[in-house]
C-alpha cells in the first residue's frame, strides 16, 4: 500500500492548520513521519486516514483519489480525541468494542481468549489506564488489523504515553512484516531514534522541500510494497 499527500493543504500561508506538503508512505517497514505542534499529528493523521479532506490537493491511496477507499483501507491508531480510548473503561469492553468494529463476537469468551494470546490476561477487568504504554500500542495496532480490508495503520504519538520506544516499535514491526502499511506519526526526535531502529522515512519528491514541521527525509525512503 502506498499513500500519498500531493501538495495537501488546510488553510493558507503562516495561519494554516496544515502547511502545504507532499510526500509518500508506503508499505514495508514502519515509516517515521516527524511532526511537530500541539494539533498538527492530528491532522496529518486524519488526513493519511481519509477522515480529514485537504482543502487543496489530494490525498491518494495506490495513486488513485478515493476517499471512500482511502477510509475503508486505513485504521487510525489511538489518535488523540478520534481514536483513543477512554482510560477509565475496562479493558476487555474497549477490546469488545473493538471485536464489533472487525465484526468479530463480542462475547467475554472471545476477548479473553484474544487478551490470553496476547498475554495481557490480567489486565481484562482493569481500567485502561493501567495497560502498560508499550502494550497499549501492540494491542491497539493489532485490534485495527482485525478489521476486514485494512491494510494500513496509522499510529499517532505512541512517545505520549511515555515508554521507550523500543518497547512498541517492534511490534509494530512485526504487522509491516506482514505487508501491512504501518505509518508512525510522531515528534522529530523519537522519529530520529526509529530511524535508528530501522524505520523508514517518507519519500518526498525530488528537489522538493517540505513546509515547516515536516521536515525532509535524512536517510532512504521506504522499501516498495
Amino acid at each position: 500500500m502506498r499513500i500519498t499527500l500531493d501538495d495537501a493543504a488546510i488553510g493558507e500561508g503562516l495561519a494554516a492548520d496544515v502547511p502545504t506538503t507532499s510526500f509518500t508512505v508506503q508499505s514495508g517497514v514502519p515509516v517515521a513521519l516527524a511532526v511537530e505542534g500541539d494539533e498538527l499529528p492530528l491532522l496529518i493523521s486524519m488526513m493519511l486516514g481519509g477522515r480529514l479532506k485537504p482543502q487543496t490537493g489530494r490525498v491518494l491511496i495506490d495513486d488513485v483519489d478515493d476517499d471512500d477507499l482511502l477510509r475503508a483501507r486505513v485504521a487510525l491508531v489511538d489518535t488523540p480525541w478520534v481514536a483513543e480510548p477512554s482510560p477509565g473503561i475496562d479493558l476487555r469492553v474497549i477490546v469488545a468494542e473493538e471485536f464489533s468494529f472487525a465484526d468479530l463476537r463480542t462475547g467475554r469468551r472471545a476477548v479473553d481468549v484474544f487478551l490470553s494470546q496476547h498475554g495481557l490476561e490480567d489486565y481484562a477487568a482493569l481500567p485502561m489506564r493501567a495497560l502498560p504504554a508499550g502494550d497499549r500500542v501492540r494491542l491497539f495496532s493489532e485490534l485495527a488489523v482485525l478489521r476486514e480490508g485494512v491494510g494500513g495503520i496509522i499510529v499517532t504519538s505512541p512517545e505520549r504515553h511515555g515508554a521507550g520506544v523500543e518497547e512498541w516499535y517492534e511490534p509494530l514491526t512485526g504487522i509491516a512484516e506482514r505487508g501491512i502499511l504501518v505509518v508512525i506519526v510522531t515528534d522529530v526526535a523519537t522519529a530520529a531514534t526509529l530511524t535508528a531502529l530501522g524505520a523508514a522515512l517518507p519519500a518526498f519528491p525530488p528537489g522538493a522541500a517540505p513546509d515547516r514541521d515536516v521536515p525532509a527525509p535524512t536517510s532512504p525512503a521506504s522499501s516498495e510494497s
